[in-house]
């Protein structure tokens, strides 16, 4: 019998605080996993170095090799949303955090933070694919903010973990009850802004681009975040000269600070912002006859995201 291609599942368990890393947390700590409420699951199911044997036996051709260095790869987007109520995580909440973010619940919303030390969670995800379980261990990853006028609002992930196993299984039942009607990106729902004056903004993106290394020693082998160099680009409709000027914010080197808020619903609205973005070189463009700037950024003070 074929297996379907569309019959995917990711189930997610961020470690706990009585959590080994690289540990299965959902079988070797009983850690409930998250039903990931994914779009275009994609895993490699292992990546690896073919380290060529090199005998000298007396005839050309090939030779067996070993494969080392054995991890996995994951990608997906999710809906970008709240969590139901300003004091409750979304339920990707867990997936920033192994993406290098602290979470903290306050009075009035649930915001994430960059963390600057080596404290980052590792995460175990658990991909389904029509009778096959895909076990990752030790996961972080990097993340991808997107937005586009018309469309619903996203978070692209790509996770790197250790090679935990493949087991027949059948597909769990998966509960997705926790996940939140999405809002259109758009005039009703999503208000931008650029040093502290609102845009007509048109499209919208925020890649995170952490640095997630593989590494194996004679002790261990982890999943690291490195480094993070966030950069984007927004496009928006080009307001009076004198209202706003890109070229010359470019040419002097300036930085200002960036807010998108998207949601207008209690406990369904998500504020990306950041104290200090610096604009590359804008271009000119269209939007249906409109005149546009196209600007790419780059993050200097590192962004924050909140739901509430």
């Amino acid at each position: 019998m074929s297996r379907k291609t569309k019959k995917r599942l990711l189930l997610a368990a961020l470690a706990g605080a009585a959590g080994v890393y690289g540990e299965d947390h959902i079988i070797d700590n009983a850690i409930t996993p998250v039903a990931i409420q994914t779009m275009g699951l994609e895993i490699t199911p292992i990546e690896a170095t073919e380290v060529d044997r090199e005998f000298d036996n007396g005839r050309p051709g090939n030779n067996k090799f070993l494969v080392v260095g054995q991890h996995c790869k994951l990608t997906f987007s999710v809906e970008l949303t709240g969590g139901g109520d300003a004091v409750t995580p979304a339920n990707y909440a867990m997936l920033l955090q192994a993406c290098g973010f602290s979470e903290t619940v306050d009075l009035a919303d649930v915001s994430y933070a960059r963390i600057v030390d080596d404290t980052v969670k590792d995460i175990t995800l658990h991909a389904y694919i029509d009778g096959v379980n895909h076990k990752v261990v030790g996961a972080r990853g990097t993340y991808k903010y997107l937005g586009k006028v018309g469309e619903v609002a996203k978070i692209e992930f790509e996770f790197t973990g250790l090679f935990g196993g493949l087991a027949g299984a059948a597909m769990p039942a998966a509960d997705f009850s926790g996940w939140q009607q999405p809002a259109v990106f758009g005039s009703k729902h999503t208000t931008f802004t650029l040093d502290g004056s609102e845009l007509e903004l048109f499209d919208f993106e925020l890649d995170g681009k952490n640095e997630v290394i593989y590494t194996e020693g004679t002790r261990s082998e982890k999943v690291h975040i490195t480094d993070w160099k966030p950069d984007g680009k927004i496009v928006f409709e080009a307001p009076a000269h004198g209202d706003l000027d890109p070229t010359s914010i470019y040419i002097a080197g300036a930085t200002m600070p960036m807010s998108l808020v998207h949601g207008t619903a209690a406990g369904n609205i998500v504020t990306i912002a950041t104290t200090a973005i610096q604009l590359g070189k804008p271009t000119y463009a269209d939007k249906d006859g409109v005149l546009t700037f196209d600007c790419p950024f780059r993050v200097i003070a590192d962004e924050t995201m909140a739901t509430s």
